[in-house]
Protein backbone atom coordinates (compact mmCIF):
# COMPACT_ATOMS: atom_id res chain seq x y z
CA UNK A 1 0.00 0.00 0.00
CA UNK A 2 1.62 3.39 -1.34
CA UNK A 3 2.08 6.07 1.21
CA UNK A 4 -0.44 8.40 -1.05
CA UNK A 5 -3.13 6.50 -0.41
CA UNK A 6 -3.16 5.92 3.30
CA UNK A 7 -5.28 7.58 5.20
CA UNK A 8 -7.12 7.47 9.03
CA UNK A 9 -10.00 9.41 9.97
CA UNK A 10 -10.11 11.47 13.33
CA UNK A 11 -12.09 8.94 14.92
CA UNK A 12 -9.59 6.41 14.10
CA UNK A 13 -6.67 8.81 15.56
CA UNK A 14 -8.65 9.00 18.62
CA UNK A 15 -8.77 5.15 18.94
CA UNK A 16 -5.38 5.17 18.46
CA UNK A 17 -4.07 7.63 21.30
CA UNK A 18 -6.50 5.74 23.82
CA UNK A 19 -4.94 2.52 22.78
CA UNK A 20 -1.71 3.67 23.25
CA UNK A 21 -1.67 4.39 26.94
CA UNK A 22 -4.84 2.30 28.07
CA UNK A 23 -3.20 -1.04 26.72
CA UNK A 24 -0.34 -0.77 29.01
CA UNK A 25 -1.71 1.44 31.77
CA UNK A 26 -4.22 -1.16 33.12
CA UNK A 27 -1.30 -3.72 34.08
CA UNK A 28 1.16 -2.02 36.60
CA UNK A 29 0.02 1.60 36.26
CA UNK A 30 -2.51 1.50 38.71
CA UNK A 31 0.23 -0.21 41.29
CA UNK A 32 2.91 2.27 40.41
CA UNK A 33 0.84 4.98 41.09
CA UNK A 34 -0.56 3.76 44.48
CA UNK A 35 2.79 3.43 45.74
CA UNK A 36 3.61 7.02 45.07
CA UNK A 37 0.04 8.28 45.68
CA UNK A 38 -1.27 6.41 48.22
CA UNK A 39 -4.83 7.23 49.26
CA UNK A 40 -4.43 10.20 47.01
CA UNK A 41 -4.15 8.29 43.79
CA UNK A 42 -7.97 9.80 42.52
CA UNK A 43 -5.84 13.03 42.28
CA UNK A 44 -3.07 12.20 40.09
CA UNK A 45 -4.80 11.06 36.66
CA UNK A 46 -6.41 14.89 37.47
CA UNK A 47 -3.29 16.32 37.24
CA UNK A 48 -1.66 14.45 34.95
CA UNK A 49 -4.28 15.75 32.19
CA UNK A 50 -3.56 19.10 32.88
CA UNK A 51 -0.52 18.29 32.73
CA UNK A 52 -0.95 17.26 29.22
CA UNK A 53 -2.83 20.19 27.83
CA UNK A 54 0.36 22.11 26.84
CA UNK A 55 1.98 19.42 25.40
CA UNK A 56 -1.05 18.41 23.34
CA UNK A 57 -1.01 21.90 22.28
CA UNK A 58 2.33 22.00 21.36
CA UNK A 59 1.29 18.62 18.98
CA UNK A 60 -1.35 20.90 17.40
CA UNK A 61 1.10 23.56 16.88
CA UNK A 62 3.63 21.63 15.00
CA UNK A 63 0.86 19.85 13.11
CA UNK A 64 -0.43 23.12 11.60
CA UNK A 65 2.72 24.63 10.99
CA UNK A 66 3.67 21.71 9.19
CA UNK A 67 0.48 19.90 7.44
CA UNK A 68 1.32 17.40 5.39
CA UNK A 69 4.23 16.45 7.58
CA UNK A 70 5.34 13.66 9.47
CA UNK A 71 7.79 13.97 12.74
CA UNK A 72 11.06 13.12 10.74
CA UNK A 73 10.20 15.65 8.04
CA UNK A 74 9.43 18.30 10.86
CA UNK A 75 13.13 17.46 12.41
CA UNK A 76 14.87 18.22 9.14
CA UNK A 77 12.79 21.01 7.90
CA UNK A 78 13.21 23.11 11.05
CA UNK A 79 16.30 22.27 12.30
CA UNK A 80 18.12 21.43 9.10
CA UNK A 81 18.91 17.90 7.33
CA UNK A 82 22.39 17.41 9.53
CA UNK A 83 21.07 18.33 12.98
CA UNK A 84 17.01 16.77 11.94
CA UNK A 85 18.13 13.42 11.47
CA UNK A 86 20.39 13.11 15.17
CA UNK A 87 16.93 13.91 16.39
CA UNK A 88 15.08 11.64 13.80
CA UNK A 89 17.06 8.76 14.97
CA UNK A 90 16.48 9.40 18.58
CA UNK A 91 12.61 9.20 17.99
CA UNK A 92 13.07 5.91 15.81
CA UNK A 93 15.10 4.28 18.13
CA UNK A 94 12.06 5.95 21.15
CA UNK A 95 9.40 3.99 18.91
CA UNK A 96 11.63 0.87 19.09
CA UNK A 97 12.34 1.27 22.38
CA UNK A 98 8.60 1.67 23.53
CA UNK A 99 8.01 -1.25 21.06
CA UNK A 100 10.49 -3.78 22.51
CA UNK A 101 9.09 -2.41 26.47
CA UNK A 102 5.72 -3.47 25.80
CA UNK A 103 6.86 -6.55 24.49
CA UNK A 104 8.82 -7.17 27.48
CA UNK A 105 5.11 -5.97 29.74
CA UNK A 106 3.11 -8.45 27.98
CA UNK A 107 5.89 -11.24 28.43
CA UNK A 108 5.88 -10.60 32.03
CA UNK A 109 1.82 -10.94 32.51
CA UNK A 110 1.73 -13.98 30.42
CA UNK A 111 5.01 -15.80 32.54
CA UNK A 112 3.89 -14.85 35.59
CA UNK A 113 0.04 -14.89 35.81
CA UNK A 114 -0.82 -17.79 33.05
CA UNK A 115 2.23 -19.46 31.14
CA UNK A 116 4.69 -19.41 33.88
CA UNK A 117 6.03 -23.15 32.41
CA UNK A 118 6.60 -21.89 28.98
CA UNK A 119 9.78 -20.04 28.24
CA UNK A 120 10.10 -16.68 27.25
CA UNK A 121 11.96 -16.57 24.21
CA UNK A 122 8.42 -18.16 22.81
CA UNK A 123 6.31 -15.49 24.18
CA UNK A 124 8.72 -13.13 22.55
CA UNK A 125 8.69 -14.70 19.46
CA UNK A 126 5.06 -15.36 19.00
CA UNK A 127 4.49 -11.76 20.25
CA UNK A 128 6.78 -10.22 17.68
CA UNK A 129 5.50 -12.30 14.75
CA UNK A 130 2.04 -11.22 15.22
CA UNK A 131 3.71 -7.45 15.60
CA UNK A 132 5.41 -7.30 12.43
CA UNK A 133 2.48 -9.12 10.44
CA UNK A 134 0.76 -6.06 11.21
CA UNK A 135 3.04 -3.62 11.08
CA UNK A 136 3.76 -5.03 7.28
CA UNK A 137 0.38 -4.33 6.40
CA UNK A 138 0.05 -0.92 7.31
CA UNK A 139 -1.29 1.56 9.58
CA UNK A 140 -4.56 2.20 7.81
CA UNK A 141 -5.03 -1.98 8.59
CA UNK A 142 -3.77 -1.44 12.35
CA UNK A 143 -6.18 1.38 13.02
CA UNK A 144 -9.08 -0.93 11.05
CA UNK A 145 -8.19 -3.60 13.70
CA UNK A 146 -8.27 -1.31 16.65
CA UNK A 147 -11.66 0.02 15.52
CA UNK A 148 -13.26 -3.40 16.41
CA UNK A 149 -10.56 -4.03 19.20
CA UNK A 150 -10.25 -0.89 21.30
CA UNK A 151 -14.88 -0.58 21.93
CA UNK A 152 -14.76 -4.23 22.62
CA UNK A 153 -11.87 -4.00 25.61
CA UNK A 154 -13.50 -0.30 26.92
CA UNK A 155 -17.04 -1.99 27.12
CA UNK A 156 -15.33 -5.39 29.78
CA UNK A 157 -13.25 -2.94 31.35
CA UNK A 158 -16.56 -0.93 31.90
CA UNK A 159 -18.37 -4.14 32.80
CA UNK A 160 -15.51 -4.99 35.43
CA UNK A 161 -16.00 -1.39 37.15
CA UNK A 162 -19.72 -1.51 37.26
CA UNK A 163 -19.75 -5.16 38.60
CA UNK A 164 -18.02 -4.14 41.67
CA UNK A 165 -19.58 -1.27 42.60
CA UNK A 166 -21.01 -2.56 45.82
CA UNK A 167 -17.70 -3.11 46.88
CA UNK A 168 -16.05 0.22 46.68
CA UNK A 169 -15.24 1.32 50.12
CA UNK A 170 -14.30 5.23 49.33
CA UNK A 171 -13.14 5.51 52.92
CA UNK A 172 -9.84 4.39 51.72
CA UNK A 173 -10.00 8.12 49.94
CA UNK A 174 -10.11 9.80 53.07
CA UNK A 175 -8.38 11.76 54.64
CA UNK A 176 -7.12 13.92 51.32
CA UNK A 177 -4.08 15.08 50.83
CA UNK A 178 -3.01 14.90 54.63
CA UNK A 179 0.94 14.44 53.60
CA UNK A 180 0.46 17.20 51.48
CA UNK A 181 0.25 17.52 47.44
CA UNK A 182 3.68 15.99 46.70
CA UNK A 183 2.54 12.20 46.97
CA UNK A 184 -0.29 12.80 44.11
CA UNK A 185 2.27 14.96 42.04
CA UNK A 186 4.65 11.67 41.81
CA UNK A 187 2.09 9.84 40.87
CA UNK A 188 1.10 12.01 38.30
CA UNK A 189 4.56 12.09 36.57
CA UNK A 190 4.24 8.50 36.41
CA UNK A 191 0.84 8.67 35.03
CA UNK A 192 2.32 12.08 33.08
CA UNK A 193 4.82 9.57 31.16
CA UNK A 194 2.36 7.10 29.98
CA UNK A 195 0.39 9.94 28.22
CA UNK A 196 3.44 11.26 26.83
CA UNK A 197 4.25 8.32 24.75
CA UNK A 198 1.55 9.43 22.54
CA UNK A 199 4.29 11.50 20.88
CA UNK A 200 4.55 8.63 18.48
CA UNK A 201 0.87 10.04 16.80
CA UNK A 202 2.99 12.67 15.12
CA UNK A 203 4.92 10.18 12.76
CA UNK A 204 1.43 9.41 11.71
CA UNK A 205 -0.13 12.61 11.59
CA UNK A 206 0.27 13.22 8.03
CA UNK A 207 -2.48 9.94 7.62
CA UNK A 208 -5.30 12.31 9.22
CA UNK A 209 -7.57 12.77 6.57
CA UNK A 210 -9.29 15.44 7.84
CA UNK A 211 -6.10 17.80 9.23
CA UNK A 212 -8.32 20.12 10.76
CA UNK A 213 -9.96 18.03 13.52
CA UNK A 214 -6.59 16.67 14.59
CA UNK A 215 -7.08 19.10 17.80
CA UNK A 216 -10.21 17.62 18.62
CA UNK A 217 -9.26 14.47 18.04
CA UNK A 218 -6.06 14.80 20.32
CA UNK A 219 -8.33 16.45 23.38
CA UNK A 220 -10.81 13.89 22.94
CA UNK A 221 -8.59 11.07 22.89
CA UNK A 222 -6.86 12.83 26.40
CA UNK A 223 -10.49 12.82 27.98
CA UNK A 224 -10.95 9.43 27.26
CA UNK A 225 -8.06 7.95 28.42
CA UNK A 226 -7.99 9.95 31.75
CA UNK A 227 -11.39 8.95 32.66
CA UNK A 228 -10.55 5.05 32.22
CA UNK A 229 -7.16 5.41 33.95
CA UNK A 230 -9.28 7.42 36.68
CA UNK A 231 -11.65 4.59 37.23
CA UNK A 232 -8.61 2.57 37.13
CA UNK A 233 -8.09 3.86 40.95
CA UNK A 234 -11.83 2.45 41.77
CA UNK A 235 -8.61 -0.65 42.42
CA UNK A 236 -7.74 1.29 45.71
CA UNK A 237 -11.46 1.88 46.65
CA UNK A 238 -11.69 -2.15 46.85
CA UNK A 239 -8.23 -3.26 48.05
CA UNK A 240 -7.14 0.06 49.86
CA UNK A 241 -3.12 -0.24 50.76
CA UNK A 242 -3.20 -3.73 49.19
CA UNK A 243 -2.80 -2.30 45.90
CA UNK A 244 0.50 -1.06 46.69
CA UNK A 245 1.63 -4.59 47.57
CA UNK A 246 0.02 -6.23 44.41
CA UNK A 247 2.00 -6.71 41.62
CA UNK A 248 -0.61 -6.20 38.98
CA UNK A 249 -3.74 -4.69 40.64
CA UNK A 250 -5.80 -5.16 37.79
CA UNK A 251 -5.81 -8.88 37.37
CA UNK A 252 -6.55 -9.40 41.45
CA UNK A 253 -9.46 -7.06 40.75
CA UNK A 254 -10.98 -9.26 37.85
CA UNK A 255 -10.14 -12.03 40.31
CA UNK A 256 -11.99 -10.52 42.61
CA UNK A 257 -15.21 -10.02 40.26
CA UNK A 258 -17.57 -12.38 39.74
CA UNK A 259 -21.29 -13.20 38.36
CA UNK A 260 -23.25 -14.67 41.10
CA UNK A 261 -21.87 -18.00 42.34
CA UNK A 262 -21.10 -19.77 38.79
CA UNK A 263 -19.22 -17.11 36.66
CA UNK A 264 -16.11 -16.00 38.12
CA UNK A 265 -12.60 -16.04 37.65
CA UNK A 266 -12.92 -13.35 35.03
CA UNK A 267 -9.25 -12.45 34.92
CA UNK A 268 -9.49 -14.73 31.81
CA UNK A 269 -11.44 -11.15 30.06
CA UNK A 270 -9.22 -8.99 31.14
CA UNK A 271 -6.21 -11.16 30.06
CA UNK A 272 -7.88 -10.55 26.31
CA UNK A 273 -8.14 -6.99 26.41
CA UNK A 274 -4.32 -6.92 27.41
CA UNK A 275 -3.20 -9.15 24.57
CA UNK A 276 -5.18 -7.54 21.71
CA UNK A 277 -4.50 -3.83 23.49
CA UNK A 278 -0.92 -4.45 23.26
CA UNK A 279 -0.18 -6.18 20.37
CA UNK A 280 -1.95 -3.02 18.64
CA UNK A 281 0.23 -0.49 20.70
CA UNK A 282 3.55 -2.73 19.72
CA UNK A 283 2.37 -2.69 16.07
CA UNK A 284 2.12 1.15 16.05
CA UNK A 285 5.34 1.84 17.93
CA UNK A 286 7.03 -0.99 15.38
CA UNK A 287 5.18 0.71 12.35
CA UNK A 288 6.53 4.29 13.30
CA UNK A 289 10.17 3.65 13.96
CA UNK A 290 10.28 1.37 10.87
CA UNK A 291 8.93 4.60 8.99
CA UNK A 292 10.99 6.85 10.17
CA UNK A 293 14.08 4.57 9.75
CA UNK A 294 13.03 4.13 6.43
CA UNK A 295 12.83 8.03 6.13
CA UNK A 296 16.16 8.60 7.81
CA UNK A 297 18.25 6.06 5.00
CA UNK A 298 16.07 7.31 2.40
CA UNK A 299 14.30 3.90 1.25
CA UNK A 300 11.39 3.90 -0.72
CA UNK A 301 9.85 1.76 0.87
CA UNK A 302 9.59 0.56 4.84
CA UNK A 303 9.25 -2.55 4.35
CA UNK A 304 12.60 -3.32 3.35
CA UNK A 305 13.32 -2.87 6.84
CA UNK A 306 10.61 -4.69 9.18
CA UNK A 307 12.48 -7.84 9.06
CA UNK A 308 15.72 -6.75 10.38
CA UNK A 309 13.93 -4.66 12.74
CA UNK A 310 11.88 -7.81 13.94
CA UNK A 311 15.20 -9.51 14.82
CA UNK A 312 16.35 -6.75 16.77
CA UNK A 313 13.28 -6.39 18.89
CA UNK A 314 13.29 -10.14 19.19
CA UNK A 315 17.30 -9.82 20.66
CA UNK A 316 16.51 -7.39 22.96
CA UNK A 317 13.32 -8.12 24.24
CA UNK A 318 14.76 -11.69 24.93
CA UNK A 319 18.74 -10.80 26.67
CA UNK A 320 16.65 -8.50 29.01
CA UNK A 321 13.20 -9.85 29.96
CA UNK A 322 13.46 -12.02 32.94
CA UNK A 323 14.72 -9.40 35.77
CA UNK A 324 11.59 -8.73 36.90
CA UNK A 325 12.59 -6.12 39.57
CA UNK A 326 14.54 -4.11 37.48
CA UNK A 327 12.10 -4.27 34.61
CA UNK A 328 9.10 -2.90 36.59
CA UNK A 329 11.98 0.08 38.33
CA UNK A 330 12.57 0.99 34.77
CA UNK A 331 8.83 1.14 33.75
CA UNK A 332 7.82 3.17 37.09
CA UNK A 333 10.76 5.71 37.50
CA UNK A 334 13.13 5.79 34.10
CA UNK A 335 10.55 4.96 31.09
CA UNK A 336 8.08 7.45 32.19
CA UNK A 337 10.93 10.92 32.10
CA UNK A 338 12.08 9.37 28.97
CA UNK A 339 8.48 9.86 27.63
CA UNK A 340 7.91 13.24 29.19
CA UNK A 341 11.42 14.44 27.28
CA UNK A 342 10.32 13.12 23.83
CA UNK A 343 6.68 14.63 23.82
CA UNK A 344 7.24 17.94 25.99
CA UNK A 345 11.20 18.75 25.55
CA UNK A 346 12.24 18.05 22.19
CA UNK A 347 9.08 19.06 20.75
CA UNK A 348 8.47 22.54 22.57
CA UNK A 349 12.31 23.30 21.63
CA UNK A 350 11.30 22.17 17.48
CA UNK A 351 7.65 24.24 18.06
CA UNK A 352 10.27 27.34 19.45
CA UNK A 353 12.45 26.99 16.93
CA UNK A 354 9.76 26.79 14.13
CA UNK A 355 8.09 29.80 15.51
CA UNK A 356 11.31 32.06 15.36
CA UNK A 357 12.05 31.20 11.99
CA UNK A 358 8.54 31.67 10.90
CA UNK A 359 8.15 35.36 12.30
CA UNK A 360 11.83 35.87 11.05
CA UNK A 361 10.78 34.79 7.15
CA UNK A 362 8.06 36.74 7.75
CA UNK A 363 9.85 40.16 8.70
CA UNK A 364 12.67 39.19 5.76
CA UNK A 365 9.40 39.68 3.41
CA UNK A 366 7.72 42.43 4.86
CA UNK A 367 11.53 44.55 4.39
CA UNK A 368 11.89 43.24 0.62
CA UNK A 369 8.31 44.30 -0.17
CA UNK A 370 8.70 47.63 1.68
CA UNK A 371 12.36 48.11 -0.04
Amino acid sequence: MSKEKVQISPLQFTFLFITLVISTADIFLPSFVAQDAKRDSWISPIVSSVFMIPVLAIFIALSRQHRGKNLVEMCTGITGDFIGRIIGFLYAFYFLFVGIGATMAISIVLDITFLPLTPLWVIVTLSIIVALYGVYSDIEVIARVNDLLLPAGMGILMFLILLNVNEYDFNFFRPVLTRGILQPLRGSIVIFGYLCETVVLLQIVKFVNRPEKIGRALFAGLFITSSGILAGTLIYAVFGPLTEIFLIPSLEFARFSSIGKYIQNLDVLVLAIWITGIYAKIMIFMYSGSYAMAQLFRLRDYKAIILPIGFLSFSVAVSSVGDYIRDLYFMHYILPLYSVAMALVIPGMLLAISSVKKRTGRKRRKNKADG
